[in-house]
């Protein structure tokens, strides 16, 4: 992954370029642009850099990332197949957290992936997904649909634009 260092000013106007391109900027990732920290505008460049990121753990979303185990990208989309590789699975069976993902599945285009933002692993993280580089801080919904379609070769990977923010934002 390369990265090169922006300011906030940079990033806001990155975003709301993104957003002028019809892509979702999430108002809390606005406000977390301008808190104190460094800002990086970079690429992932492989398949293995965007499975080796860390997903989520909420409750919404543990049919694929359990408590305890790891919770790599890769990890967290390959347990959907105990779900017949359906979203719609997930949200028939109580978890409309992946409603969203349904929509983004049906309809996905590379071209509306956008950024995906990251930020430090905190040790937990790093103890509980010791391949994990990232955590995503923003872009759980159409990440967990990008690496499902990579994991089931639907689509043929293309490098897909990050931006990291340090320190680690909660």
């Amino acid at each position: 992954m390369r990265l090169i260092p922006v300011t906030s000013t940079d990033g806001r106007a990155k975003l709301e370029q993104h957003q002028a391109n019809g892509l979702h900027v999430d108002a809390r990732l606005l406000a977390e642009i301008e808190k104190p920290g460094e800002m990086l505008i970079g690429s992932l460049e492989s398949r293995e850099d965007l499975l080796n990121l860390v997903w989520q753990s909420i409750d919404d979303t543990r049919p694929l990332a359990p408590v305890g185990s790891t919770r790599t990208l890769g990890d967290c989309a390959t347990r959907l197949s105990h779900f017949g590789w359906q979203f719609h699975t997930l949200v028939t069976s109580g978890f409309g957290w992946f409603k969203r993902c349904i929509d983004i599945d049906a309809a996905f285009d590379y071209s509306k992936v956008g950024f995906l933002v990251l930020t430090p692993l905190v040790n937990s993280e790093k103890r509980e997904t010791p391949q994990g580089t990232y955590y995503i801080y923003d872009g759980a919904h159409k990440s967990i649909v990008l690496a499902k379609k990579l994991l089931r070769n639907e689509i043929t990977f293309q490098a897909v634009e990050v931006l990291l923010l340090i320190p680690r934002r909660s």
